[in-house]
């Protein structure tokens, strides 16, 4: 698959993993993020994983930051 698509397919899944309203959506965006990082990481493209809060944990009040990559 295209780098390009793969990067767009997983910004989108870490912002619906954020902005979910349950925790079975969040769960569900979260895995599809990682599993797009799995196919970033397996080609040559160097890629950071994202560390999402636990899906019960996510409280939309919060930061818009929380789940970001580690720097």
């Amino acid at each position: 698959m295209d780098t390009n698509y793969l990067l767009q397919r997983e910004q989108i899944s870490l912002m619906m993993a954020r902005k979910a309203g349950c925790s079975s959506s969040r769960l569900a965006h979260a895995g599809l993020a990682q599993a797009y990082g799995k196919l970033l990481a397996a080609g040559t493209f160097p890629h950071r994983n994202f560390n999402l809060a636990p899906a019960n944990d996510l409280d939309p009040s919060e930061s818009p930051d929380r789940g970001r990559a580690d720097a």
